[in-house]
């Protein structure tokens, strides 16, 4: 394949840079600049899931960590880098709070992590040869290529597995599992169980609420940690207690949980999935309004990819349970775009013109907008912009697909694999860069 029409060329100009810095960095973190914060003394805070250690990664941010105190649970578990290693894991879901130095790298102050569930496996359903779903507490886990595992593997799972889980809580009120940690074979008598959701179907003469599928019995329960000792719909609680049958929980302890904490700070990184799209310059990530307004960046995306289900990084000021963002990322560098030259949803698999060297699928966790619902619907010459990622066997995943009106742009985003002047090799693709303007 060759490609060197000068739109195109140009297109890929820009899009070479990204690729080799992507490339020479070996997936390391930035320093906290750009977006419009700057300055030292800033404070900042970032949620987001651990990519790497040698400090702590988190949402492309490279933390400090020598003096910062690790807590498990709000359990303090020490300070400094053996602390962070010793209780953490890359795929979990952390809070970081620290400050900007006076180079524009950030200090941590304190990591927090705390598990969105921990209880035994109810159900396993295979939904592809990539992924699965597991039903924890009448939760709905999905679990794919990118989710961490430790104690355990993807295969390993089974009913009755007592397990803690990490990861973002998606438009439908799944948990893309980020981690799975593998506790016991089965939960002990004498263990609790834990589970952070938001409190629905309140009835406070039966002393019950939902959390999904899931009734908690908080009849028996400390609210001391509440403010009023009351509860109200829409809160977000961690509780303790311990399971009557599969979906009734009574609860022993709740406790406010607040993704930020209840901290005061210049700047935050939210990272999490898209829940609720209100306009083109509003949209929800759980229970945080994201605004955009004409100074937004967009890094690695477009303002239409801005969909239900699309998993991205929020930076900007915190104003309540609002973020005006200053910058919007995808946690996701491969970026393609053309019109679909072939598609096979047997397969589940399709090839787009100008790029057919690459083969892209999808799995049962692929978000797919626009003008298709599935991959059976999607047909030749259909304008698709695709967000996708490698499997540890090479494969390219779709993350996300967006399919609208055909037009004959072609986009191509993701690490250089060879460069032989004039031409370069992204992604198995090869392209021509001797009419990009010097």
């Amino acid at each position: 394949m060759n490609i060197s029409c000068l739109k195109i060329a140009r297109t890929v100009a820009l899009m070479l840079l990204m690729a080799a810095v992507h490339l020479g960095c070996g997936g390391g973190g930035d320093n906290y600049a750009g977006g419009g914060i700057g300055g030292t003394g800033v404070t900042v805070a970032s949620v987001g899931t651990v990519t790497a250690f040698g400090s702590v990664i988190v949402n492309g941010v490279t933390y400090e960590t020598t003096n910062a105190e690790v807590f498990v649970e709000n359990t303090s578990k020490g300070f400094g880098d053996t602390a962070l290693v010793q209780n953490l894991s890359v795929g979990m879901v952390v809070r970081v709070e620290g400050r900007l130095n006076a180079d524009g790298s950030a200090s941590a102050d304190s990591v927090f992590y705390g598990n969105d569930l921990k209880g035994p496996v109810e159900s396993l359903t295979e939904l592809d040869s990539r992924s699965k779903q597991v039903v924890i507490l009448g939760q709905t886990i999905l679990m794919d290529d990118r989710t961490v595992f430790r104690g355990t593997t993807a295969a390993s799972i089974s009913n009755g597995m007592f397990v803690e889980v990490s990861g973002y809580v998606d438009e439908s009120g799944r948990i893309g599992a980020t981690c799975i940690t593998k506790i016991a074979d089965s939960l002990p008598a004498d263990r609790t169980v834990q589970i952070e959701g938001v409190v629905q179907n309140l009835d406070t003469i039966a002393k019950t609420f939902k959390i999904n599928s899931l009734t908690v019995d908080y009849a028996a329960a400390d609210l001391s940690k509440l403010s009023g000792n009351t509860l109200a719909n829409g809160q977000l609680l961690r509780i303790t207690g311990r399971l009557q049958t599969t979906n009734v929980l009574i609860a022993e302890g709740l406790e406010p949980a607040e993704e930020f904490g209840s901290g005061d700070f210049d700047t935050v990184d939210l990272e999490g999935i898209i829940t609720q799209t209100r306009s083109p310059a509003e949209f929800q990530i759980g229970r945080y309004t994201i605004l955009t307004d004409a100074a937004t960046a967009y890094t690695n995306l477009a303002p239409q990819d801005l969909n239900r289900g699309t998993r991205v990084i929020v930076r900007g000021a915190l104003t309540g349970r609002s973020i005006l963002a200053d910058e919007i990322s995808l946690p996701e560098k491969i970026r393609l775009e053309s019109n679909v030259a072939s598609v096979s949803p047997l397969e589940k698999s399709l090839a787009l013109s100008g790029l057919e060297a690459i083969t892209v699928l999808t799995t049962a966790t692929t978000r797919i907008n626009g003008k298709a619902a599935g991959l059976d619907q999607i047909l030749p010459n259909d304008h698709i912009r695709i967000v996708g990622r490698r499997s540890s066997n090479g494969e390219l995943l779709a993350s996300s697909l967006l399919i609208t009106q055909s037009n004959e742009t072609i986009k191509i985003t993701g690490p250089v694999e060879s460069a032989t002047s004039p031409t370069l090799v992204i992604l198995g693709a090869e392209i021509n860069t001797g009419s990009i303007p010097v």
